[in-house]
């Protein structure tokens, strides 16, 4: 299998050697299209050269003209009339210029003398003009004719194509050699930034495996300052360990608390089975321990009831639904109206209408019933009050009691499963200690906050704030 490193490499060296081949292909053909235009610019500037420098100096000679024009690379041959004035070539190879460019003395009479020259000329070459400029086998030339001192000059001004593709050769070798060198450096350089980038990768693989070797979950991986997507995923997966951590811990909670509650009420009903059988009972005694067992029974099927809620809420809530905050109040009051009017207690109602909130109908109910229970179970005297109404872009939801209270240290527990308070205070002794767990856990799920204010022996205020 391909490191990651080996295939950033891979691409960055073929993106780098197609960029670059690309770019000498461009060049070279630039290159080529411009060889004709810059030959003929060299000509024209030649031989513009030439004629400014016969017209300043009168006395200059035809014969010296290569100490004042630079004719590297180029031929320039002056006839006056059908004899060589002037070649910067040497004789063999004025010959062979001449041959190759079909040179002919083809001059008339002194009577006419060089009228048609130009005319003769322009026919003797019309197959071989190319904007201007005569191209004749290895050779592009122009040809020109000037006065002197009374005198007729012909000059033929030229430059070697062989020339041309030579030094064009040499331009693609540069071209080709410069790229393999920016290739090559480009590729090291490619090598030492995608090394230095991936080694982070490497390091929180090699932490990663060291991680799967130990059984410790508090371990984390090192926190690695680059400021960039490696420390964003560090952060990321140190948060995913420590969401792992606290879940196998509360499920190690959880089991262990859960083994506790059903214990509890399974060994009561053993010890009264076990006592029943090992003597003769009343009618009375049998009804106590069917009672009790009864009780406890009850007791175990609220637990299970309450463990598969639980369970529920992580796969069946949805988030997207509706429900009507004021209906479901007004239910929940009247399940529990008959306890309250047993204990004499007023009843106090601030609920506006139409107060539809972001919730499932279903698991509201549970909310607003374990809190109005509570409320009912754990007042004597006084009163309960339930308001409920439109606040901001919120809906607001407040049961208040004038019951026993809750301690400060007790208030910060309230919300762990199976955690009760100090029973000392009170005389009740049902409940198992799951329903401000499971209220908590379900106001989590709607995105619903809830708090509690409470002082002890003046009462207690659940507050919750729903989305509208």
């Amino acid at each position: 299998m391909k490191s990651v490193k080996s295939k950033l490499f891979i691409s960055f060296t073929s993106t780098i050697f197609v960029i670059l081949l690309f770019l000498s292909i461009i060049s070279i053909y630039f290159f080529n299209l411009n060889k004709e235009t810059r030959t003929l610019e060299l000509l024209d500037a030649t031989y513009t050269q030439m004629e400014d420098i016969l017209e300043d100096d009168e006395s200059l000679k035809i014969k010296d003209l290569d100490k004042y024009i630079d004719l590297r690379n180029q031929f320039l041959i002056i006839f006056k009339e059908d004899s060589i004035a002037f070649t910067n070539q040497s004789r063999f190879k004025t010959q062979e210029i001449l041959e190759q460019i079909k040179y002919e003395d083809e001059h008339e009479d002194d009577s006419k003398k060089y009228e048609d020259r130009k005319e003769q000329l322009d026919k003797k070459y019309e197959d071989y003009y190319d904007e201007g400029f005569i191209e004749i086998d290895d050779y592009v030339l122009t040809i020109n004719s000037f006065e002197k001192d009374g005198e007729y000059y012909e000059a033929y001004l030229g430059i070697d194509e062989k020339y041309l593709e030579q030094s064009l050769d040499d331009i693609y070798g540069t071209i080709i050699v410069l790229n393999l060198v920016i290739f090559f450096l480009l590729t090291f350089l490619g090598y030492l930034l995608i090394n230095k980038t991936i080694n982070p990768l490497k390091l929180i693989l090699n932490e990663l495996e060291h991680l799967q070797s130990s059984d410790d979950l508090s371990k984390r991986l090192k926190e690695n300052k680059t400021k960039d997507e490696f420390e964003e995923l560090i952060i990321s997966f140190n948060k995913m360990l420590e969401n792992v951590e606290n879940s196998v811990e509360n499920i190690k909670q959880f089991s262990s608390d859960a083994s506790h509650e059903l214990k509890t009420p399974l060994t009561i009903i053993q010890g009264e089975i076990e006592l029943i059988k090992n003597k003769e009972a009343s009618k009375e005694e049998l009804e106590a321990v069917i009672n009790k067992v009864d009780k406890e029974q009850k007791k175990l099927q609220e637990i299970i009831k309450n463990f598969l809620l639980l369970s529920r809420l992580e796969k069946e809530v949805q988030s997207n639904k509706r429900a009507s905050l004021d209906k479901v109040l007004f239910e929940a009051v009247e399940l529990n109206l008959d306890f309250i009017e047993k204990k004499n207690l007023e009843l106090i109602l601030e609920i506006e209408e139409d107060l539809n909130v972001n919730f499932d109908e279903k698991y509201l109910s549970i909310v607003v019933n374990n809190l109005l229970t509570n409320a009912v179970k754990y007042t004597q005297e006084g009163h309960i009050k339930i308001l409920a109404k439109k606040q901001n872009k919120n809906i607001l939801l407040e049961i208040n009691d004038s019951g026993i209270g809750i301690s400060k240290e007790d208030q910060n527990k309230i919300y762990e499963r199976f955690y009760r308070v100090d029973k000392a205070r009170t005389s009740m002794k049902d409940g198992i200690g799951l329903g401000l767990a499971i209220v908590k856990k379900i106001c989590e799920r709607f995105e619903s906050s809830i708090k509690v204010k409470s002082e002890i022996n003046k009462g207690s205020t659940f507050s919750i704030k729903f989305k509208a």
